[in-house]
């Protein structure tokens, strides 16, 4: 009966303290006087998130709600408190003018003990900023405006394999894994200097790593730990990515340079890879240019599978579902894109590529309607007072951006529900603030790769709307659902559409 009594006393006293500990973390903004919603014990403002919603319907709800009040409000994920960002003219020097303050994201990395977390996504501080400065020295942003004779190979691969595949009609397609496996040849290709063909090999071992991470809800939870507890986890050496995946890659690299660096000529090679095999070698000659080591070359290539793979499929994937949607608009996309390689004698040069005016409208369209990333994270490193604002934000303060419900802003966008790319002609473009489309990010920390991004993107199109035409068949799923156990927002199953040989 003693020992039960302690037991159970024990137990009392635990969940005492632990409700102590939940009370004083929501009452953060409470105490400091900023405006927010009442946060719900122990989830914050995520009751729900990963299961019933999104946390993009989340954002949402608030933004909506708040917008114009003020211009940031107190937001709680699970105990940690974070800012929502509500104005644009706070976005803009947050990402922009004073982003000197902001240059962190708040990511969890470990580049001692998590070798693939060693990239420009996620390191912060003096360690991004050390990455930062040797890509800049090997002048790596423009060099990569230059890749897109690497990628039309691929591309070459990706129709040729088209033909084979799809020679007249398909009843039911899945377009999803179609254009997945385009992405996934481009990152094995341009990153890792592996020929790949997806569309006849997806059983390759570089293809199971890729979709190992990307379709793990493991991995998923494991990341939310590390950002929810950074310090515990460096203690403890945690890993967010496998150990098996982190020596595939390390040992892939480590190959692809060596072979690299014994081969005499390099002009077959104009990659991602090449550009870092030939910095080891201008480093080497002027001490001037910063040495890249083989584990941050890693990281640095895994960052193309973390923030390129899943992202360009799910709006690759949700456009040509729009597309089906609307033939209309997808009769004049496959319109200008006939004319424009007739322009170009057939070939898709930058010129061509730029000339593609209204497909640009679309793909925009897409990442408006259906933003992949539906928030910017960044960390507050010094002392700052907003503009219009009498707080003064503290260092080590989280800061959520959310660009989702900026996207779907009626102030920014006309019929913002509407997938209409109208909403991306220049004359309506020129009528918004810049902060209201934010598919990349803005500023010093927005993504490095967008153009060869815009690029790759485009030239997946191109190649599938040129010679096919996609309507909605019996396994399409009308409206989209999406995957709230995910952040990344994507589509809760695959998209399967009706090809047809045009």
């Amino acid at each position: 009966m003693e020992l039960l009594q302690r037991v159970l006393f024990t137990l009392v006293g635990a969940a005492s303290v632990c409700y102590f500990v939940i009370k004083v973390a929501l009452g953060h903004w409470k105490r400091r006087g900023i405006l927010h919603e009442k946060p719900k014990k122990p989830w914050g403002h995520l009751k729900g998130v990963g299961r019933k919603r999104h946390v993009a319907e989340v954002l949402q709800t608030l933004y909506d709600k708040y917008k114009g009040q003020a211009p940031f409000i107190g937001f709680f994920a699970l105990l940690k408190p974070m800012l929502l960002i509500l104005d644009l003219d706070s976005i803009n020097y947050i990402l922009l003018k004073d982003a000197k303050y902001f240059m962190d994201r708040g990511l969890y990395y470990n580049i001692q003990d998590d070798v693939l977390s060693q990239n420009q996504l996620q390191m912060d501080g003096i360690e991004w900023q050390h990455m930062h400065l040797k890509l800049k020295s090997l002048q790596w942003q423009e060099k990569l405006q230059n890749l897109l004779p690497a990628l039309l190979k691929v591309q070459q691969t990706f129709e040729n394999s088209l033909k084979d595949k799809i020679p007249k009609t398909v009843a039911a397609q899945n377009v999803t894994e179609l254009v997945e496996g385009f992405n996934i040849d481009c990152i094995s290709s341009l990153a890792f200097g592996l020929e790949g063909d997806s569309l006849r090999y997806r059983n390759t071992q570089f293809h199971h790593m890729c979709k190992s991470y990307t379709k793990s809800n493991f991995n998923i939870y494991k990341a939310y730990l590390a950002f929810w507890f950074p310090s515990l986890a460096r203690l403890f050496q945690y890993h967010v990515y496998s150990p098996m995946a982190t020596q595939y890659f390390q040992k892939l690299i480590a190959e692809k340079l060596t072979e690299r660096e014994y081969q005499r000529t390099q002009s077959s090679h104009f990659d991602f890879l090449q550009l870092w095999c030939d910095s080891r070698k201008i480093s080497q000659r002027n001490q001037m240019y910063k040495k890249l080591e083989n584990q941050e070359i890693v990281g640095q290539a895994f960052s193309f599978i973390l923030a390129g793979l899943e992202s360009t499929t799910t709006t690759l994937s949700c456009c040509l579902y729009e597309l089906a949607l609307q033939p209309d608009i997808q009769h004049r996309a496959r319109s200008e894109i006939r004319a424009v390689l007739a322009k170009h004698q057939s070939k898709l040069t930058e010129d061509a590529l730029n000339d593609l005016v209204y497909l640009k409208q679309i793909l925009n369209e897409t990442l408006r309607k259906h933003s992949p990333y539906p928030f910017l994270l960044r960390l507050t490193t010094k002392e700052y007072e907003l503009p219009n604002s009498i707080f003064m934000l503290q260092e080590g303060n989280h800061l959520i951006i959310p660009t989702s419900a900026i996207h779907h802003d009626a102030a920014f966008y006309a019929r913002p529900d509407k997938f209409d790319p109208e909403h991306f002609h220049s004359k309506n473009v020129q009528q918004r603030p810049p902060c209201a489309f934010l598919p990349y990010g803005m500023g010093p920390r927005a993504c490095m790769a967008q153009h060869y991004v815009q690029q790759q993107m485009l030239v997946c199109l191109v190649t599938l709307l040129q010679c096919y035409s996609f309507t909605p068949c019996a396994e399409t799923i009308i409206p989209l659902t999406y995957d709230n156990s995910k952040v990344l927002r994507k589509p809760k199953k695959d998209i399967w559409l009706s090809m047809q040989k045009t």
